[in-house]
């Protein structure tokens, strides 16, 4: 694993847990954004739960915000990566319900999420560095 992704999995272990998806990452990368992890988490904090009505998915929400503050234009990059590996779908209810139709564990899906985002934003950080 990476540290942003070790950063991540440790606060999604907190108990109890206090950071949604977009606020895991927000906060993995808080330092490198120049801010503390109270103003990452803040600004992650209404894009959980894909804003909170089931939209996009926070951890691509918040995967794209990582980027632009990083100077990285380039939002059609993620969605299309994460798209391809989750039949197509982006939106949180969608990608919940069609994890829970395979079976899958909520939280569990959500922790993928958070890694395949992370792993995507240092892919495209390292190649444009």
């Amino acid at each position: 694993m990476n540290r942003h992704i070790d950063k991540a999995m440790q606060l999604r272990n907190e108990t109890p847990m206090v950071s949604n998806c977009a606020q895991t990452i927000m906060r993995a990368y808080a330092d490198e954004l120049g801010m503390t992890e109270q103003q990452a988490a803040a600004i992650g904090c209404n894009f959980g739960g894909g804003m909170k009505c089931g939209g996009t998915c926070g951890a691509i929400t918040s995967a794209l915000m990582v980027l632009g503050a990083k100077g990285i234009d380039s939002p059609a990059v993620i969605r299309k990566k994460i798209a391809a590996n989750h039949d197509g779908l982006t939106d949180c209810v969608d990608l919940l319900r069609n994890n829970a139709r395979k079976g899958g564990v909520k939280k569990e899906h959500c922790d993928n999420m958070i890694k395949e985002s992370i792993e995507l934003i240092d892919e495209i950080t390292n190649k444009e560095d």
